[in-house]
């Protein structure tokens, strides 16, 4: 782990799932046309905003909506494919048998769990699936063990972006569930602290 290292961090963009606001976990959906766009101008707006000509890293949870996300955006700045590490820890969040659920669903399908996680949403888990403190516990691991290049950029998901910068800021349990999870723009993390780009 790298303290100095600069990390610009990336939830995929938008996919079918999104748009009909459907979990998807460990499952998958492929990105809508916006979802694309979205990657190709979150890549343009990092352009803008700092130099590529050092060495990059490219961290990249294998799921596929960020495999797409990242290889729209590596084209897009001019980086080659070789740069992208495929990290399971980086994963989302197994949401178990909720997965292709949308809340509605959910709540008439499963009442007594969904109440039980609401009730502990960092240690209670979807039926099957992973709490917080295990997506914290995974997470944490790859940020303690990863080789940081001068600058980094991380493509994952909602939840795990938002236990990652829980993890990078030293964030409460409950400052991690208000946090956002942006597709049209990114978090520049420097110095223990976040800042959107939009």
């Amino acid at each position: 782990m790298n303290a100095n290292a600069d990390i610009y961090l990336f939830r995929h963009g938008q996919t079918e799932w999104n748009a009909q606001s459907r979990r998807q976990g460990h499952l998958d959906s492929p990105l809508t046309e916006r979802g694309q766009l979205q990657a190709e101008e979150n890549a343009s707006k990092l352009r803008l905003h700092l130099s590529l000509d050092g060495e990059v890293a490219v961290f990249v949870s294998p799921l596929g909506r960020a495999r797409h996300t990242a290889l729209i955006m590596v084209q897009e700045l001019g980086l080659s494919e070789e740069a992208i590490i495929y990290e399971p820890r980086l994963m989302e969040c197994s949401f178990g048998k909720w997965e292709g659920l949308t809340t509605s669903e959910i709540k008439a399908r499963y009442p007594e769990e969904w109440q039980a996680r609401s009730e502990d949403k960092w240690n209670v888990p979807a039926p099957s699936g992973e709490s917080y403190a295990d997506v914290n516990a995974r997470v944490s691991k790859w940020y303690e063990e990863v080789s940081l290049a001068a600058t980094n950029l991380v493509v994952c998901h909602g939840l795990t972006s938002r236990v990652f910068r829980g993890i990078y800021a030293d964030l409460s349990q409950q400052q991690v569930f208000q946090l956002n999870e942006p597709q049209d723009g990114f978090f520049e993390l420097r110095n223990r602290t976040e800042v959107f780009v939009e």
